[in-house]
């Protein structure tokens, strides 16, 4: 019978499904077109011709209905028992990437000239899906079931879920997630030394890992990081840091790049290299290892070898588990919609993905290893075995601070600094010239015999840096910090103070009356002083009046917080400006007359500074147009000399911010104003 139908068989198979609409049976058994529509293949789907192939293997299909069917049959099987409908479809756990975009497509339309075919109304009698049976199957071919490799992308890496305090630092490593900077943690002496010398395996748990490494990061340096093809754990390969490398890239040949001033360190001290195996939960450390992870003898055993997937061929009938082609059997499928691709489609017949089991409790919990690996021969025998180290702990901490030392100086210097009114967020002075003095700046950043060290906000260097100036002396501006205070600017002024200068390679002073007044005693340029002993006198005389009187009341009226306290100390402050001016020549509009003179230079810098930080700061208020202070004020602001020290007004904005808003440890300047001290 199968011979006798093989025809029919391979016409069918290679039937497109378009054309089932113009066949027609003849009494023989043979298909031919017919032109005429067969209506009950009206609702026949082209899923109910092409089924699976190895459907077979599943449960045996329900019987026949004994019943007839209740409409003519023009399309019948010849010696071809019908099939039933598959039994539902069980959904796998594992879906095939590209499957979902055919999940709930709908059916494609027939053509144009078959659908006209279709006009009657469709019939509601369910009917048996008519099946083609295959050849018998030939005998299952059992395979031991091979384990899909892990990858560690598709793996999710346990999670550990542990309850920590909310204020625990954190840290990433470069190889390791999470580390925590826990400054004095139980037995932190014991650990380092135990981490440091490793003189057998030792294991860590993930707490014990976060807390203790950080406390030893800085002995080691990684090296390489080598994952397992078909495993989830990671080894990580670290030298001692003392064993050293080269330097990355060559050493540049160009001039003009700025290079840092390091030593470097001499290489191969140590040659100890130690490996970290990181395992992700416990049952991988017992594949590998063979033993239980400390800390884990009462808990329950880990179940190694019952993830393993069991050939459903070595036991039992094989009439209960067939397998066609020696192909594991597919799960019970459901009848599938139109055009619908099982879940399982897009993968091999048959393939089942293993999944990892997600254990809980201890099991979840990571695993660290640490164990010293063979090296250069450190034990002095070379014979490849890892010796000690060549050096104490101790040594390693001076060469590099480990990452919870870091963090904690960071935090140290970070307090200093708010306490000291740095806050980031909040505006510092500055630290390089702008406008006008960056163009003198540069003018005179050459070498000279005459030094001159000093900051652009700073107005008693200003007072210096206009008699140079004026003089036309030739000398060499530095900037410094003062608040750092350099050793270059210490080896002038043990004080750390500016203005200073250096004049010859041994010789040096500061303080900016004291250095105007050596200016004018080298009779070099313009003089500041007049000639007349008298009128030299009275100058020394005011000039004393400005730093006694009026700079310390510019301070405390920009220091004060007190609205009361700003108005008194507003008024006073004209009040001692007012003395001032009405000792100067009455034409002016200099002190002394035409010409800018020794007690000009002295009060130039806050006469500056009165429009640019009172005014902003306090409300100081413009002089009145037409009075002698106002010309005294406008002569002085056009000076060139003036004119060529000064920076722009956001940099004086900024530096003085600080003591608009009185912030401790402003300066020594400071500090002595709110003490009631003279300036010092």
């Amino acid at each position: 019978m199968q011979q006798a139908s093989s025809p029919v068989l391979q016409q069918l198979r290679s039937l497109h499904p378009g054309a089932i609409q113009t066949l027609h049976q003849s009494p023989d058994g043979t298909l031919y077109p017919h032109n005429q529509v067969l209506p009950e293949l009206q609702n026949l789907h082209t899923s109910d011709v092409y089924q699976p192939q190895y459907a077979l293997s599943g449960p045996q299909h329900p019987p026949p209905p004994s019943h007839a069917h209740a409409l003519p049959v023009h399309f019948e099987q010849h010696a071809l028992p019908p099939s039933g409908p598959y039994p539902p479809f069980q959904p796998a756990g594992y879906q095939h990437g590209a499957s979902p975009r055919f999940m709930n497509a709908p059916p494609p339309p027939l053509q144009d000239h078959a659908q006209q075919y279709h006009a009657s109304p469709p019939q509601t009698i369910q009917r048996p899906i008519q099946q083609l049976p295959l050849p018998p199957p030939a005998p299952p071919i059992l395979s031991a079931p091979q384990p899909l490799p892990r990858h560690v992308e598709q793996a999710p890496l346990p999670h550990k879920q542990e309850s920590q305090e909310e204020d625990t630092p954190l840290s990433n490593h470069g190889q390791f997630q999470g580390l925590k900077l826990i400054p004095n943690p139980p037995d932190l002496e014991q650990w380092r030394e135990r981490l440091f010398h490793v003189d057998d395996m030792i294991t860590l748990t993930e707490e014990q890992f976060q807390t203790y490494f950080p406390h030893i990061d800085n002995v080691y340096s990684h090296r390489s990081t080598q994952r397992h093809k078909r495993k989830r754990f990671v080894s990580h390969y670290w030298d001692c840091r003392l064993k050293g490398r080269p330097p990355g890239t060559k050493k540049s040949t160009d001039p003009d790049k700025k290079k840092r001033k390091r030593i470097a360190r001499e290489r191969d001290l140590c040659d100890v290299k130690i490996k970290i195996t990181e395992f992700f939960d416990r049952r991988e450390y017992e594949e590998q290892l063979g033993r239980r992870p400390p800390g884990t003898e009462n808990d329950p055993p880990s179940p190694i070898a019952s993830n393993m997937p069991i050939n459903p061929g070595l036991g039992g009938s094989q009439n209960q588990n067939p397998q066609f082609f020696g192909q594991p059997p597919l799960l019970p499928q459901q009848p599938a919609g139109t055009w619908d691709v099982p879940p399982n489609m897009g993968s091999q017949p048959g393939m089942n993905i293993q999944e990892y089991p997600t254990s809980s409790g201890s099991s979840s919990k990571k695993f660290y290893t640490f164990q010293r690996v063979n090296g250069n021969g450190g034990n002095g025998k070379g014979d490849g075995v890892a010796g000690p180290h060549k050096h104490t702990l101790e040594e390693s901490d001076r060469v590099k601070k480990n990452s919870v030392i870091r963090w904690q100086a960071k935090i140290d210097k970070d307090d200093r600094r708010k306490m000291q009114g740095g806050d980031s967020s909040k505006k510092t002075y500055h630290k390089k010239a702008t406008g006008n003095a960056l163009t003198t700046v540069k003018n005179h950043s050459k070498e000279d015999d005459l030094k001159l060290y000093g900051s652009a906000f700073c107005p008693f260097v200003q007072r210096v840096w206009i008699s140079l100036e004026h003089k036309q002396i030739p000398y060499q501006y530095i900037e410094v910090d003062p608040y750092k205070k350099p050793q270059s600017l210490l080896d002038v002024n043990p004080r750390g103070l500016v203005p200073a200068i250096r004049h010859g390679p041994t010789w040096s002073t500061h303080e900016s009356t004291v250095i105007m007044e050596y200016l004018e005693d080298l009779q070099t340029g313009s003089h500041l002083l007049p000639p007349d002993a008298q009128t030299r006198a009275t100058s020394r005389l005011w000039s004393d009046h400005v730093n006694r009187n009026i700079i310390p009341w510019f301070y405390k009226l920009l220091q004060s917080q007190d609205s009361n306290d700003q108005v008194s100390h507003a008024k006073e402050l004209r009040d001692q400006i007012g003395k001032l001016v009405d000792a100067a020549d009455p034409n002016g509009p200099f002190f002394l007359g035409p010409q800018i003179s020794f007690v000009d230079v002295q009060i130039a810098p806050w006469v500056l500074r009165l429009r640019r930080v009172l005014g902003p700061y306090r409300g100081w208020p413009e002089a009145e147009e037409g009075s002698r202070w106002k010309r005294w004020i406008d002569a002085i602001e056009a000076d060139r000399s003036v004119k060529m020290t000064t920076s722009t007004d956001e940099l004086y904005l900024d530096s003085y911010e600080r003591y608009a808003e009185n912030r401790p440890g402003t300066s020594q300047l400071a500090d002595a104003v709110n003490s009631g001290r003279g300036l010092p």
